[in-house]
């Protein structure tokens, strides 16, 4: 699974593009990383941790071919969230996880984390088991994960006890 890549894709859905993190979307994450509703994916962060969260976000490509987009609304002026792939070191299973910056409410998460599974299943036909980390109190990720066809497992992550492995079908 290790492709060195420097081109990451453009996505489109109906109301969303999603495309590679860039510079300008720092005061977005900074914004998101410093309020309370990071807490629950450990935040709060500071200006100087937000940024490292943005680079390791689009860094992520270059590592393993593949990684996370950052969301815009069409017609919007500033980026409403996060999409995206990873695989830390030391991890056996790619994981799909979101972020919402802001837009909640919308469905914006479950169109984007299915346009990201829809690039998956072509460019990574290889990935046999795909999750998502999800903790035990967070309703509105559970329902996103539950629309997009995964299974909570029960399961414990490795790295954190206070989420579930949530398995997603054969969708990727």
């Amino acid at each position: 699974m290790t492709a060195i890549t420097t081109h990451i894709p453009t996505l489109t859905t109906e109301r969303l593009t999603l495309r590679a993190p860039e510079a300008r979307d720092a005061g977005a994450y900074a914004d998101f990383y410093a309020s309370a509703r990071s807490e629950i994916i450990g935040g709060p962060l500071d200006l100087k941790r937000a940024w490292k969260v943005l680079t390791n976000d689009a860094g992520h490509w270059m590592l393993r071919g593949f990684g996370w987009w950052v969301l815009d609304v069409t017609g919007g002026a500033r980026a409403v969230g996060s999409v995206g792939f990873h695989l830390p070191e030391g991890e056996r299973d790619v994981e799909l996880g979101w972020s919402l910056f802001s837009g909640e409410g919308h469905g914006y998460a479950t169109e984007a984390a299915r346009a990201a599974l829809d690039w998956a299943a072509t460019a990574h036909p290889d990935w046999t088991r795909l999750v998502s980390h999800i903790d035990r109190t967070n309703v509105a990720s559970q329902r996103v994960a539950a629309r997009l066809g995964a299974t909570d497992t029960g399961e414990a992550t490795p790295h954190n006890p206070d989420c579930n492995v949530w398995l997603h079908g054969a969708a990727a």
